[in-house]
């Protein structure tokens, strides 16, 4: 199943991507300029032009 991930600066845990390709079939591996754990609220304009992209190209 293609799996994107953006990970935002201020987030816990900032997973390299080779961790998360052991398990994951990571099409869409996003470092985001702000935000943190709470991204729909914090970022949502940057959250949505992100799930936009990947959907996009899963069409």
């Amino acid at each position: 199943m293609p799996t994107a991930l953006a990970l935002f600066p201020a987030d816990l845990t900032q997973p390299p991507r080779s961790w998360a390709e052991r398990t994951y079939n990571i099409t869409r591996y996003t470092r985001m300029p702000r935000g943190g754990h709470f991204a729909a609220h914090e970022e949502p304009e940057l959250l949505a032009h992100d799930l936009t992209e990947f959907f996009r190209a899963h069409r």
